[in-house]
C-alpha cells in the first residue's frame, strides 16, 4: 500500500501546521511499513522526515494552489501509483483515481461567516461541497463538527469520521526554574490572564479584552497576548487601546513553541472565547500546563473540554468577565478545574490521533 500526504502548509502559523506536522511524524513513527509519499510544494522542506526508510519525499513548484491541487498533485499520484492520498488542509485532487480523504477542520468558515474575507467565504460555499462530493472519506476534529459539517456542505454524516486532536509532550507543568528565564526573556508580569491566538474575528480576541477592562479596576493583572496580526483584526486592537488600563496588555507576538508552555504555565487564568472552533488546541495546551481555562460554550471547544472548563457566551464580555474572576476569587475552585484539566487532557495525544488517522487511510486499500 503506498499512501500520498499533500503538504502545502509546511512553513504556515497556526493550527493546521500544528496538526500537520504532528500528525506525520506520529503517523511515521508508528508505522514503518507502509510506503509514504510526501509531495511539498517548495524543495527548502526535503529532508523533513528523511530519517524514516519508508518514506520518499518530492517537491513541485506550481503559479498556483490549484493548478498544485488539481493538475500536478494527480499527475504525480498516478505515476507513483498511489493508493490514498490525504490533505491535511481543505483540499483534494478531484481528477486522482487514488482513494481520496478530504480533511476539514471545522465549519468556522461556514457558522461565522462574517469573521473570514470574502474570497475565502466564496471558496469554502463552493469547494467544500465539491470536494465532500468526490472525496471518499471526510475527516474532521470533533462529533459535533460532523453535525455542523454535514449540515453546511449537504452531505451525509455517514461519509464523516472524526478524529480529535493532540497535545504535544511539551505542553506539561514545568519548574520554576524554567518558568522563570521565560518570565524575564519576555519581561512577563507577574499576575497576569493569557490570550493566546492568531489576532481574527474568529478569535474575539476584542471581547477579551472589554472582560479584562472590567476586571482591570478591581485587579491588579496585566492580559498578555501571544500570537500575530493575522487578517481583519484592526477593531479588536482599538478595543484594546482604549480600555481603561491600556499599558497593563502585553502584546508578545507569535511565541516559539519551545516557549510557549510557560507561559500557560504563568498564567492564572486562559481566555480563549472564540466565536467558534473546530477544535481548539490552545485549551488543551493550557490544561495540559496547569492553567484554568474560560472558552466559549459554542462551536467545539465545549466536546474537547468536557466539564473541565468554564465556559461562557462568547458575545457576551460581562459573562467572560464573570467567569474570569469566579476563577480568580475562588481558589479552591481554580484547583478543582486545573485537577479536572489534567485528568481530562490524558485523553488526547498526537499518538492517538495517528493510530486513528491511519485506521480510516487503511480502511480505504
Amino acid at each position: 500500500m503506498k499512501i500520498a500526504f499533500m503538504i502545502r502548509n509546511m512553513d504556515e502559523r497556526g493550527g493546521i501546521n500544528v496538526y500537520t506536522l504532528n500528525l506525520i511524524e506520529n503517523i511515521l513513527m508508528l508505522d514503518n511499513e507502509t510506503k509514504f509519499l510526501l509531495v511539498y510544494n517548495h524543495q527548502k522542506f526535503l529532508g523533513h522526515f528523511s530519517k524514516y526508510e519508508n518514506v520518499r519525499e518530492i517537491a513541485m513548484r506550481s503559479p498556483s494552489k490549484l493548478v498544485w491541487d488539481q493538475i500536478l498533485i494527480p499527475y504525480i499520484l498516478w505515476k507513483k501509483k498511489v493508493d490514498v492520498v490525504f490533505n491535511p488542509k481543505l483540499s483534494i485532487p478531484i481528477l486522482s483515481n487514488a482513494k481520496k480523504v478530504l480533511m476539514i477542520h471545522g465549519a468556522e468558515q461556514f457558522a461565522v461567516k462574517k469573521a473570514f474575507k470574502w474570497y475565502d467565504r466564496l471558496y469554502y460555499q463552493i469547494a467544500m461541497p465539491l470536494y465532500g462530493r468526490f472525496s471518499d472519506k471526510i475527516l474532521t476534529t470533533t462529533k459535533l463538527g460532523i453535525n455542523d459539517l454535514s449540515r453546511y456542505i449537504g452531505i451525509v454524516k455517514s461519509k464523516f469520521t472524526f478524529v480529535h486532536e493532540g497535545v504535544h509532550k511539551r505542553f506539561k507543568i514545568l519548574d520554576q526554574e524554567k518558568n522563570e528565564a521565560v518570565k524575564i526573556k519576555y519581561d512577563l508580569p507577574d499576575r497576569f490572564i493569557l490570550f493566546v491566538g492568531g489576532l481574527t474575528p474568529l478569535k474575539n480576541f476584542g471581547r477579551a479584552a472589554k472582560a479584562f477592562d472590567i476586571l482591570s479596576e478591581k485587579y491588579g493583572h496585566s492580559m498578555v497576548v501571544t500570537g500575530f496580526k493575522k487578517f481583519k483584526f484592526k477593531s479588536d486592537m482599538l478595543i484594546a487601546q482604549n480600555v481603561k488600563n491600556v499599558e497593563r496588555i502585553k502584546f508578545c507576538g507569535f511565541i516559539p513553541d519551545e516557549d510557549l508552555p510557560a507561559f500557560y504555565n504563568l498564567a492564572d487564568v486562559f481566555v480563549f472565547p472564540s466565536l467558534y472552533e473546530g477544535f481548539g488546541l490552545p485549551v488543551l495546551e493550557a490544561m495540559a500546563c496547569g492553567c484554568p481555562v474560560v472558552t466559549s460554550s459554542v462551536g467545539c471547544t465545549k466536546e474537547v473540554t468536557g466539564n473541565a472548563a468554564l465556559l461562557v457566551n462568547p458575545y457576551d464580555e460581562k459573562d467572560i468577565a464573570e467567569k474570569i474572576q469566579k476563577i480568580l476569587d475562588d481558589s479552591a475552585f481554580k484547583d478543582v478545574l486545573v485537577n479536572k484539566g489534567l485528568i481530562r487532557v490524558k485523553q488526547f495525544s498526537w499518538e492517538k490521533c495517528a493510530k486513528e488517522t491511519l485506521n480510516v487511510l487503511n480502511s480505504l486499500y
